[in-house]
């Protein structure tokens, strides 16, 4: 992942803290202390896309009849899937205090 405020790069591992569960959890970057979080909507439009590609695919298989139909709602859910995959981003949620250095920006001018 990446923070969406400082844009370093962020390993599963170095996640200490969270808020939040399910859809509208919420992590917290180690490096600038932002608070991030996924869009709700997104996350679950991806998987109403997920399970629509996968169970018209599934019917598509066992009922021949309905192959042209199905397969033509599976590429739909794929688009679906992936196109609020593509969209779906780090949003900071909270800004960390700013820290009032204008006196140290003011040293150097």
């Amino acid at each position: 992942m990446i923070c969406s405020h400082c844009s370093k790069r962020i390993a599963v591992d170095q996640i200490a803290e969270q808020r939040g569960q399910g859809f509208t959890a919420q992590i917290r970057c180690p490096h600038c202390s932002a608070w991030l979080g996924r869009t709700a909507w997104l996350l679950r439009l991806k998987l109403v896309g997920f399970y629509t590609a996968l169970a018209m695919a599934g019917l598509a298989w066992w009922l021949p009849a309905w192959r042209g139909g199905c397969t033509v709602m599976a590429i739909l859910g794929v688009i679906t899937l992936l196109l609020s995959h593509m969209m779906d981003q780090l949003q900071v949620v909270e800004r960390p205090p700013q820290v009032d250095d204008s006196a140290e920006r003011q040293r150097y001018r």
